[in-house]
Formats: C-alpha cells, structure tokens, sequence
C-alpha cells in the first residue's frame, strides 16, 4: 500500500475504549501520527462536537470532524462545517411518522441539537450523546413539533429499541424507500440518513480536499456504519471487537478497543514499528 497520509476512525468501539474514553497509548499513537504528517479524522455518528471536545481534549487540535454518518463535517475541531446534508422536509416528517407509529422511542438530530420522542420512559441522554451543556458542546430536549423541527433541518433521525424483529421490519422498510438511507451503529438502533450520505462518501470528500487519493487512507472501525468508509479506503482494518461483516471485508484486523487496537494498527501500518 502506498503511505498512509489520512486516518478516519469510528469512536465508539473503535477509538474508545468501553468507559468511553481515549486511552493513553491511543492519544500518543494518534500524536505520534500527526508528527509523522498524517491527517487524522475522526468519522462518528455522534454528532461533531461529541467528536470535536474530544479530539481537543486530547490535544488533537488539527483532527477533522465527520459527525451524524457524514452529514455534518469539520475539517478541524474549532471549525465551522464545510458540509451539512439534511432529510428532506417531507422525508423527515414521513420518518418521524413512521417511528410514532411503530411505538418506539426515537430522536432528530440537528448538528449539536438532539430532540426526544420517548416510546419508552427508561432512554437517557447517555443513549444519544456527551459532553451535554458544555461550551461548543451539545444540547437535548424532549419532544416538539416535528414540522418546526424539519424545517430547520434535520440531519439523521435515529430508533432505539430491544426488539430485534422491530428493528428489522423498520429497516425493511426504509431500505425499500430511495429517499432514505438506513444503517445502525449498534444492534439496538436504526439510523436514518439522507440517500448517499455516509461515512464513505465523508471520507471521500475530505480525501478530495486533501488532493490525495484513496490508497492513501486508513479506515479503522467496527460496525455496520462503517462498512462504506472501510470499503473506500485503501487500507482498512477491523477492530478485534468488530462485527463479523466487518472482519470479512476489511484487509486486517487489529486488537480490541480494550486492547488500544487503534494504537497497535496506527504503529504497524502507518509508523512501520515492530509490534511485539
């Protein structure tokens, strides 16, 4: 493969590790690549000041920012998005309709901005985002009127739900509509995106920006909204915790987001060291 000169990473399951947090060998491996001139990227369906007050928590000042599966982009943390794709007025109500019919709890989300629709009472925030209240971070409320809300314009629309069976009929669904695009980030939530928005076309279009091509990006991730970034690039690696579509598709796959399975890919791939 040809040097590596961009890194994209899904966050949960991949960058962090199970408390939800970067680990020290993760944060120095990432400083190590930027030192070495390698453009990093975190690439999440949290939206991006989730992504952005982490990266510049950690002293990641110059990482980009791809939040809500690509619907929402920052080529740094303190810039303002370059890009942000919205449902359709008229898709994002038919959605929301569909959600309420089906008696799930479910959520809008407008860049930093997340508005509730609770079907069931137990849903915290902890299910849709961090860093709530902050400066430049993220705010949530409960319910609304949905017109109001689609006007403003909403990026993904997103169900959680213990029913497996639900989900999979509510995912019938939208992938049999051309003007949705539906993935899951977890087995317990369906995403909703505009048609051709994803972390794969995200990628590709800060790939672009950058004058480089796809052999030279890394992608590293561990579910199903990740497929379309791992297929893009020209490397890609599965974290040990991955799903096992994942596993199959991607070129290697490293340890799991316990295991600092970041760190390891980025020395190995991308710094050319010797791992033990």
């Amino acid at each position: 493969m040809q040097s590596i000169r961009l890194i994209a990473m899904d966050m949960d399951g991949t960058l962090l590790n199970p408390a939800q947090k970067l680990s020290e060998g993760n944060r120095k491996a990432l400083l190590a690549a930027e030192a070495a001139g390698v453009k990093l990227a975190i690439c999440s369906g949290r939206m991006p000041a989730d992504g952005a007050l982490f990266a510049l928590e950690n002293g990641l000042e110059n990482c980009a920012v791809l939040g809500l599966n690509g619907g929402c982009c920052q080529k740094s943390p303190k810039d303002e998005p370059y890009v942000n794709h919205t449902l359709p007025k008229d898709s994002a109500l038919d959605c929301l309709r569909r959600f309420h019919q089906a008696g799930v709890t479910h959520a809008c989300f407008l860049q930093n901005h997340v508005v509730v629709f609770q079907g069931r009472q137990d849903v915290l925030s902890r299910d849709w985002g961090s860093h709530w209240g902050l400066p430049g971070g993220t705010t949530l409320t409960y319910g609304g009127d949905g017109a109001q809300l689609a006007e403003r314009g909403i990026n993904k629309i997103v169900c959680v739900d213990d029913d497996p069976q639900l989900l999979a009929e509510l995912r019938q669904f939208f992938d049999g509509d051309g003007r949705f695009q539906a993935t899951s980030s977890w087995i317990n939530n369906l995403e909703i995106m505009p048609p051709g928005v994803d972390k794969g076309l995200a990628v590709e279009e800060l790939t672009k920006e950058m004058q480089l091509t796809a052999d030279q990006v890394m992608a590293i991730g561990d579910f199903d909204n990740d497929l379309s970034m791992l297929a893009y690039a020209g490397f890609s690696v599965a974290m040990g915790n991955g799903s096992q579509l994942v596993k199959e598709i991607c070129d290697a796959v490293t340890l799991t987001n316990a295991q600092d399975g970041v760190a390891v890919a980025i020395r190995q791939y991308v710094l050319g060291e010797e791992m033990p």
